[in-house]
Order: structure tokens, then C-alpha cells, then sequence
């Protein structure tokens, strides 16, 4: 798996990048600044180089495993996309096939005079009825409640 980086770790270079900032914006202490000139000059201009090339090299590195770590990553997500869609496909086609030999079974019916209403669609509807029926309960409860609470800030008001 490619490392990954917290954003506690981020935020803390964040900051130190914006203490950075502000001592630039700010402005430096004339001896810091010939302190610091002091350093810069120590090295000569080849070591400098070298050093940039060094790190450069060392991020290009970096990058390179983070890109075959992703590139990794990538190929097996496809591989499992494609293994997933094959299942859903066999489902799929099994679901097609338990329908067309599925016949007709009377027991699913019941048979009221004329008509034949299947069990489920009745289940559903007294379902369906039961739930419009809790519905308007709840509705009057509500409508109780805030009749009483506002009888109840009347007579506070009163007194």
C-alpha cells in the first residue's frame, strides 16, 4: 500500500510554512539577516547545486513509487469493478431464468367472487392502510399537544 500522509502531520507544516511567512512578511533582525548571509555564503555555488540535485533526485524517487503504488492501486480496482460486474451479471441472468419457469401458482391468489387479488398486493394494501392511519393519529396527537401548549401559555400569561 503507498504511506500515507495525517492531516495532523499537514496542518503542522502548514503552520511551520506560516511562521516561516510571517517572519519573512515581518521582517528580520539585521543580525539575523547577517547571520544568515554568513551561511548562504559559507557554501559555494557547486555544493549548492549538488545538494538541489540531491533532493531532487530523492522527490523524483519518491514520486515514482507513489505513482506505481497508485498505478497498483488502480489495476486492482478494475479487476475488482470487472469481478463484481460478472456477478451481477450472473444474477442478473439467473433472476431471468427463475422467471420464465416460475408458472403460475394458485396458492398465491385469493379468490374473492370475481376477483383474484395475489396475497402480497393485499398484505401491501392493508399495510399501506395501517400506515395512513397511524399517520392522521400522529397528525391529531400533534394538533392535541399544541392546542393544550398554547392554553397553557395563556393562562401563564393571565397570572
Amino acid at each position: 500500500m503507498a504511506q500515507t500522509v495525517s492531516n495532523d502531520a499537514l496542518w503542522e507544516k502548514l503552520l511551520e510554512m506560516d511562521k516561516k511567512l510571517t517572519e519573512l512578511t515581518t521582517g528580520l533582525n539585521s543580525e539575523q539577516l547577517k547571520q544568515r548571509d554568513g551561511v548562504i555564503s559559507s557554501y559555494s555555488q557547486d555544493e549548492i547545486l549538488a545538494s538541489i540535485d540531491d533532493k531532487l533526485q530523492r522527490i523524483g524517487f519518491s514520486n515514482d513509487s507513489h505513482f506505481a503504488a497508485n498505478k497498483q492501486n488502480v489495476t486492482l480496482l478494475a479487476e475488482y469493478n470487472t469481478k463484481i460486474l460478472n456477478i451481477v451479471a450472473r444474477i442478473r441472468k439467473q433472476q431471468r431464468e427463475s422467471i420464465e419457469s416460475r408458472e403460475e401458482d394458485k396458492t398465491v391468489y385469493f379468490t374473492l367472487w370475481f376477483l383474484n387479488i395475489r396475497k402480497t398486493s393485499f398484505i401491501i394494501a392493508i399495510l399501506g392502510v395501517l400506515v395512513i392511519i397511524l399517520t392522521l393519529f400522529c397528525m391529531k396527537q400533534q394538533n392535541d399537544y399544541s392546542i393544550l401548549i398554547n392554553e397553557l401559555h395563556k393562562h401563564i400569561k393571565r397570572q
